[in-house]
């Protein structure tokens, strides 16, 4: 009996329990906050920059706690435009102004959208407005200077503030940001030659135009032939000639003479100053003591070297042929000639048409031990011989030097170019490839003097495009305008060499005068 007292009271008390935990009404759980639909932005604006194919587009966004995004997008009011990697998708704060910048790929007017996105992926109506970008490209009837020559300007003026003004004797420094070191910072004269180069060049580009002729002639011609003289020397008793640095003592490479000596002459041509001339001559008869029978012809690299080089040996070549339609002696034609057929030669590898570095001894301070060449193939090596086969060919009217220049520029253009799509100009075409900047625009020398001769736009119109997408993409720093050394755009630097920026001003240059003369 106590037994079963005990089981009714605990099953009255399991009752009490489960009647006082069930639900009397269903809990109300907290409701989603993140709304079904969203408000556009406000304010909505679109105008253009001072850049080119640039436009800054403004607006507010929505005071909803849920906004995550907005999206913005542009297309072409009448259509024709690719326009690739659009819409942009940014971060948003709710109420705040905000503002984004885009490289458009043409000069048209364009629809701007700007759409705001919620948390829950909810989009809202766009707001949308027009805007056509500035472009140079379309400048005013009287202004006819050549955009290249423009954007050549601008990079020159910036070289000039960065590298050269307040540092000692009044030379180019090698690095931006400056970097204090041998000779205080200054560049070797490979550097200081590639930025005479480009001052050389931008010099023949101005000539047509008296603004920046005379802004030339008034703050570069004297400041600059008086820096690079500064490197001059007569080490050793020897001919006279550009050392690496400002010393009495410093050593003398053959190629980077060659270079100064080719701005020389190019100078001369242009401005018919003798003083020009002289200094080519000085450069030639320091070559002529580079230049021997020993591995049967050939400029040594460098003063006291073993090696012959391609980039000594096919410049030379250029020199003496340029130095010949400079003075009309027979004797800078015949040097052309052989130097020339030594390179070819020596240096040429025949299944591509491309060349080899250098040849030397097997045996260090021996060269009558078995000869090496050393195969490594760049830019410049090419660029070179074929400048001298042109000029060679322009001289001389022998088939055989413009066939040598096309094979090579056939060569060069298949090995260093590639398929590229530029977002930036909205259009696909072969760039060049990530590489030595300074041997891109030497090779620039020697399809610009086949261009001249066979008319084929194929090479320069892709230094054209190469170029136009270097200065409009990210590849050009917006507030130093210096160019990162991978011309394709989409990549950080944040050291330059002025040999490389150099180098572009040269391409900027020889590119601003091709526009001078009719290329599109």
């Amino acid at each position: 009996m106590k037994i079963l007292s005990k089981i009714f009271i605990l099953l009255a008390l399991c009752t009490f329990v489960l009647t006082a935990c069930k639900k009397t009404q269903e809990i109300i759980m907290p409701g989603d906050t993140v709304g079904t639909t969203m408000v556009g932005v406000t304010g909505l604006s679109a105008v253009p920059t001072t850049e080119e194919n640039e436009l800054q587009i403004s607006w507010t966004n929505p005071n909803d706690e849920a906004l995550s995004k907005v999206s913005v997008s542009y297309t072409p009011t009448s259509g024709g435009v690719n326009v690739t990697a659009n819409p942009v998708l940014l971060n948003a704060t709710k109420g705040a102004a905000q503002k984004v910048s885009v490289i458009v790929p043409k000069t048209v007017q364009y629809n701007i959208s700007v759409v705001a996105i919620n948390k829950a992926g909810v989009r809202s109506v766009a707001a949308t407005t027009q805007a056509t970008p500035y472009s140079p490209t379309a400048p005013p009837v009287a202004d006819l200077t050549p955009v290249f020559l423009k954007r050549a300007d601008t990079l020159m003026t910036s070289l000039v503030s960065l590298y050269l003004n307040g540092k000692e004797r009044d030379i180019w420094t090698s690095n931006y940001p400056f970097k204090d070191g041998f000779w205080n910072g200054a560049a070797t004269m490979w550097g200081h030659g590639g930025a005479f180069s480009g001052y050389a060049a931008f010099k023949e580009a101005a000539e047509a135009y008296p603004t920046y002729k005379n802004k030339i002639a008034g703050s570069y011609d004297n400041r600059l032939l008086t820096g690079i003289d500064k490197f001059r020397n007569t080490k050793g008793g020897k001919p006279e000639a550009f050392a690496v640095y400002p010393g009495t003592g410093d050593e003398r490479y053959f190629d980077d003479n060659i270079w100064v000596g080719l701005d020389m002459v190019d100078l001369y041509m242009l401005t018919k100053n003798e003083g020009y001339l002289t200094r080519a001559k000085l450069v030639w008869t320091f070559v002529a003591y580079g230049t021997d029978n020993v591995m049967g012809g050939g400029v040594y690299w460098k003063e006291f070297g073993e090696s012959k080089n391609t980039c000594s040996s096919a410049p030379a070549a250029v020199l003496a042929a340029k130095l010949y339609m400079a003075t009309n002696d027979a004797t800078y034609l015949q040097s052309a000639k052989a130097l020339y057929a030594w390179t070819k030669t020596n240096l040429q590898d025949p299944a591509d048409y491309l060349y080899w570095d250098n040849i030397h001894p097997s045996v260090s301070g021996n060269f009558n031990s078995p000869l090496v060449i050393e195969k490594s193939k760049f830019e410049y090596n090419a660029g070179q011989p074929m400048q001298a086969a042109a000029l060679l060919y322009k001289i001389t009217g022998e088939t055989q030097y413009l066939t040598d220049a096309q094979n090579v520029a056939k060569a060069a253009y298949a090995r260093w170019f590639a398929p590229f799509n530029s977002y930036t100009m909205g259009e696909s075409f072969r760039i060049m490839q990530p590489g030595h900047v300074w041997f891109q625009a030497i090779l620039f020398r020697g399809f610009i003097e086949l261009y001249k001769i066979d008319g084929d736009k194929t090479y320069v119109r892709a230094y054209q495009k190469t170029m136009t997408n270097a200065w409009l993409s990210n590849a050009r720093n917006r507030t130093t305008n210096l160019i990162n050394s991978d011309l394709r755009g989409g990549t950080t630097q944040t050291d330059f060499d002025i040999l490389f920026q150099g180098a572009c001003l040269e391409m900027l240059s020889r590119l601003a005068l091709l526009e001078h003369q009719g290329l599109k």
